[in-house]
């Protein structure tokens, strides 16, 4: 017997984010965003706060700006090695440093560091999500405002916050994570297509069934469009309760 929906309440399994675009996106994302950091040196309980800065993608390194308090610059200067995380949406990210270089950006105090090979990427959820079977055939478009992306697929997965998406083939390098896809559409069943903007949480390419695996958010959709989603996901509830009490019998 397979359970078609269940509640993610708790946190989910974090991921390990190793692909160098992704990190950078996630990265850009960070420093554009403005959020703060928090920054744990090793062996130490003190938090302290800073920013990126600055990213230079051809050498693959950043800058962090002076930390929050003082007394942080002077650990960043022995040169200890800290772990730095922040929180984008609900997602939790954080990665290890093994030590920054003291330097001078735009005649202000910095930190130069290498950007890191891999990060934690812990999502947590609180939605009901159901699955999709494929015979539904629930379409989706991921649709770009001002790129030249425009995607097709279906879904595999969707609560009342999101879903998870399959497009053929390898599309991972066209979705950044944080990426809102303004003209994005979906096709549920006795509806008519509903337009909604949808923001990418993660991309995986799946090579063995050659296929882009997305995580989407729903950003902020029409009462219409909510509604129209909340009773798709109410109906997936239903099937799967009916299926699971058939199967004891």
């Amino acid at each position: 017997m397979s359970t078609l929906f269940n509640q993610e309440a708790g946190p989910q399994p974090p991921r390990e984010v190793r692909s160098a675009i992704e990190v950078l996106s996630l990265l850009k994302n960070i420093q554009q965003r403005h959020d703060p950091l928090t920054i744990t040196f090793t062996d130490r309980t003190q938090r302290f706060q800073s920013f990126i800065v600055k990213i230079d993608t051809d050498t693959k390194q950043l800058w962090l700006d002076e930390m929050i308090p003082r007394e942080g610059d002077r650990y960043a200067a022995m040169g200890e090695s800290f772990r730095l995380e922040t929180w984008i949406d609900g997602v939790h990210i954080r990665w290890q440093c093994p030590g920054a270089q003291t330097v001078m950006l735009d005649d202000a105090p910095a930190y130069r560091a290498a950007v890191p090979q891999e990060m934690i990427y812990h999502q947590k959820r609180g939605a009901f999500r159901a699955a999709v079977r494929r015979s539904l055939d629930v379409g989706i478009g991921i649709v770009h405002a001002k790129r030249a992306v425009s995607l097709t697929g279906s879904i595999m997965d969707i609560s009342a916050t999101g879903c998870k998406a399959r497009v053929a083939g390898d599309c991972s390098h066209q979705l950044p994570p944080g990426d809102e896809f303004e003209l994005s559409y979906l096709q549920l069943p006795d509806n008519a297509r509903s337009t909604l903007t949808l923001e990418v949480r993660h991309a995986t390419y799946e090579a063995a069934i050659d296929e882009t695996h997305i995580g989407l958010r729903f950003k902020q959709p029409s009462p219409l469009v909510q509604r129209q989603i909340d009773r798709f996901v109410n109906f997936l509830q239903r099937e799967a309760r009916r299926l699971e009490k058939d199967d004891l019998f």
